[in-house]
């Protein structure tokens, strides 16, 4: 097949469920273009094509506008017929003829293209692209990943309401994304997929020590620094452990625009001298920090699955996450890790302590069903087969 990948940017390097699901495709003997108004300067995964938008519209009012009909202009000269059955299209949902002409403006690196299928990474990038499959003989689908679902329709109800209308399939990566989407409106009766995220496990062993833990002991989150991922709660339990005479290093790897609120909470907490700050490192670097660590800490108000999680899983480490969303799909309780209350620094803290507490023997066996459960479950193997499927059928 010939698949459309619309995306805001190209992969980045923590985006490796999008990474995987691209080399899957292609190995599955698909051609791939990816379609992004985002970075030209990141460099993708070879074999698999490109194609950017027009950029946005910015500074002066005429030059704008002279960039704006130029570049209907040339995409009409390539597409008549298309471009005036994407006006049709739009002018039929209420747009007026602006409007449509926008559409075509934002869609010109697509509307050329001839595709099997047209797949959106994020509901959030079919806004305003929502006529397009339709336009060019494509089937469409989208898939549901968190912030999309999450909190994006929460500051704008009704955002997906043509979306609903258009799409014929959906992929979702967790059970609680496609409950969440039927209750804003999806219809029921839209066939959906569950492929959660995969990790490749040839690059996160299992630890030799799994189960032994350092003095102090030693704690990681990876993630990005806002206010979803509610790194205050963490530094909250980790005050209590520190009022229980528990000693430990906590190192946080991500960065973000609420690194400054994070750093006073940790000063405020009285934990500078146990709270590193790692910023953004490489994927291999992620890796070594957590193979030195002990418990992968994870305080989400919302998440969707969390790639980090089920990382950390594979390596042996004793989990605490939340019970939002997808985490709880992620992490059995009791088996494989431990889910706390969200919000709720003292429940994170019993976990902890529960942990630190616990017998090397017991830790080992959670560390071990954890590892089997992720081989079973979440290998790159078996979502690249569930993918072709998704995609075939």
């Amino acid at each position: 097949m010939r698949i459309g990948l619309v995306l805001a940017d190209l992969p980045q390097y923590s985006e490796t469920f999008f990474k995987y699901k691209i080399k899957g495709l292609i190995a599955g003997g698909h051609e791939v273009i990816v379609f992004t108004s985002g970075n030209a300067g990141t460099k993708p995964i070879t074999d698999y094509k490109v194609k950017y938008s027009l950029p946005v519209m910015k500074g002066n009012l005429v030059l704008q506008s002279l960039n704006f009909f130029n570049g209907i202009l040339k995409t009409l000269i390539v597409s008549p017929s298309r471009v005036s059955k994407l006006v049709s299209l739009e002018k039929k949902e209420g747009r007026n003829f602006w409007e449509a002409l926008k559409s075509v403006y934002l869609n010109s690196h697509i509307i050329t293209e001839d595709l099997d299928r047209l797949h959106f990474g994020f509901a959030t990038n079919a806004l305003r692209k929502e006529n397009i499959a339709e336009t060019i003989g494509a089937r469409m689908s989208v898939s549901f990943r968190g912030f999309d679902i999450n909190v994006y329709p929460l500051k704008n109800p009704g955002c997906y309401k043509l979306l609903w209308k258009k799409i014929d399939k959906v992929h979702t990566i967790s059970d609680y994304l496609h409950k969440k989407a039927v209750k804003i409106g999806l219809p029921e009766s839209i066939p959906y997929s569950k492929i959660t995220p995969a990790i490749d496990l040839t690059k996160f062993a299992l630890k030799n020590d799994r189960g032994k833990f350092h003095d102090p002991v030693r704690i990681v989150t990876v993630g990005r620094l806002n206010w979803i991922k509610d790194y205050e709660t963490a530094i909250s339990s980790l005050a209590i452990l520190r009022t229980d005479g528990i000693k430990f290093l906590y190192e946080i790897i991500g960065d973000g625009k609420e690194l400054e609120r994070i750093r006073f909470a940790v000063y405020q907490s009285g934990l500078d001298d146990c709270v590193k700050f790692l910023g953004k490192i490489t994927h291999d670097e992620i890796v070594k920090r957590m193979e030195a660590s002990d418990i992968y800490l994870q305080t989400s108000l919302q998440e969707g699955f969390c790639v980090s999680v089920l990382e950390a899983q594979a390596m042996g480490l004793m989990c605490i996450v939340s019970d939002a969303d997808g985490l709880r799909e992620n992490v059995v309780e009791g088996v494989t890790g431990f889910v706390a209350e969200r919000r709720r620094a003292q429940s994170f803290a019993e976990k902890l302590i529960e942990i630190i507490r616990m017998s090397e023997p017991e830790r080992i066996r959670i560390a071990d069903v954890a590892r089997m459960r992720v081989e079973d479950e979440f290998g790159i193997e078996k979502q690249n087969r569930l993918f072709n499927e998704f995609f075939l059928n």
